[in-house]
């Protein structure tokens, strides 16, 4: 069962604005087709929904388009706003169908109304702590997984059930109400239910992948100060950058620069095995920014050159941060050094050219995602050696503006 995190939030120009899921949710469900292991794919209803009101809000845009047009040509087009939501509705049914996706339908007489009354006032999970309430639309994403949950067999051998979640306040909700369910689990994204299915399917055990797992994790990528580990060997970062110079330029409609910043590095899952060789598939996630420039020739309060300095100052004196974000997530690296000339921005900063200032104000924030998948060979006391990179691939641009 997947969140909202499942839904299409990519820029236009990148992707399809009537895409239900983003492209790496439809591959895996397209691929994913094992003899000997059937998966059902589920929706819960509010989630279609969340979807089907950001598709009909992008539709109702066009309006003004569209009375344009009608008025050029002295013809009525007969798309009214109903006519244009109806579309919408019909286009999301015909992606699920495609996508064999079932919703699930909560059942609002088995919900416990009074425990997430009592949840939203104290902000607990999936509640967020702050003045204004807000996750009564995670409490019943959780409460559908839950209803899926009680409706489903209970041995782990004949049935798992999933939820894909990087919401760490839904995360932490519903592993409190799974804690006595061994078939049940939360994974933090697409590329651990990934390594689920193929840990399932390959007849390995999961015991013997959660022994290996965490040496493989040693191998690829520590911290930016174990110079020995497979990320540098093999100079992962520079074939990146020569491989998908395109794709890392890529900027989202409406912008005119694109900035990227931290190299996040993801834990390894596993891939397959192949005699005494292992493969791993390991995410590397790259954030960035990206806005509009605009010129301006009128002076400013205050030096630029000083504020200019006071952003360097705040890079190059900046030290490194846990990642917090996201479960898969255990590493960074910085993916440019420090150099003279290059500055950071933080949200808007002047930069001096000539008599004129540069303005870069940032519209877009996201990630850019890539795979490694590489391989090891492990020994009869199960450890692991002789890791190789096997290939680098483009996941997906996943971006959106800042609202």
């Amino acid at each position: 069962m997947f969140d909202t995190n499942a839904l299409y939030v990519t820029a236009n120009n990148i992707g399809s604005a009537s895409d239900l899921v983003r492209q790496e949710i439809a591959n895996l469900i397209s691929e994913a087709k094992h003899a000997d292991l059937e998966i059902l794919w589920y929706l819960p209803e509010i989630v279609r929904h969340e979807r089907q009101y950001q598709m009909q809000a992008e539709a109702l845009k066009l309006r003004p388009a569209i009375n344009r047009i009608e008025r050029l040509l002295d013809h009525n087009l007969a798309l009214t706003d109903q006519s244009l939501l109806d579309h919408v509705r019909l286009k999301i049914e015909a992606k699920e169908q495609e996508l064999g996706l079932q919703e699930i339908k909560l059942d609002p007489s088995l919900v416990d109304w009074a425990k997430i009354i009592h949840a939203a006032a104290y902000r607990n999970p999936p509640f967020e702590v702050g003045e204004k309430e807000k996750g009564f639309r995670d409490a019943l994403v959780a409460e559908s997984f839950l209803q899926l949950l009680a409706a489903s067999p209970k041995t782990p051998s004949l049935c798992r059930v999933v939820l894909v979640t990087s919401d760490g306040l839904l995360m932490q909700a519903v592993k409190e109400q799974i804690a006595g369910s061994p078939n049940a689990s939360v994974l933090a994204n697409v590329e651990e239910l990934k390594g689920l299915i193929n840990t399932i399917v390959s007849n390995v055990g999961e015991e013997f992948i959660a022994q290996i797992q965490p040496k493989a994790a040693k191998l690829f990528f520590v911290s930016s100060e174990e110079k020995g580990t497979l990320i540098y060997k093999e100079n992962i970062q520079q074939r990146l950058r020569e491989k998908f110079k395109s794709e890392l330029e890529t900027r989202p409609q409406g912008t005119t620069f694109r900035e990227n910043g931290t190299w996040r590095i993801g834990g390894p899952n596993f891939s397959r095995k192949d005699g005494r060789r292992v493969f791993w598939t390991s995410r590397i996630e790259i954030e960035l920014e990206a806005g509009t420039v605009t010129i301006d020739d009128r002076p400013e309060k205050g030096s630029p050159t000083t504020n200019l300095v006071a952003s360097i100052g705040n890079l190059a004196l900046g030290s490194p941060q846990p990642v917090e974000s996201s479960g898969f997530l255990t590493n960074y690296l910085k993916s440019e050094s420090f150099s003279p000339g290059s500055y950071w921005t933080g949200f808007t900063s002047p930069v001096t050219l000539g008599s004129t200032f540069e303005k870069r104000v940032v519209t877009h924030k996201g990630v850019d995602i890539f795979e490694v998948l590489w391989s090891t060979e492990v020994t009869v006391s199960k450890n692991l050696k002789k890791p190789i990179v096997e290939e680098i691939s483009h996941v997906e641009l996943s971006c959106r503006p800042i609202l």
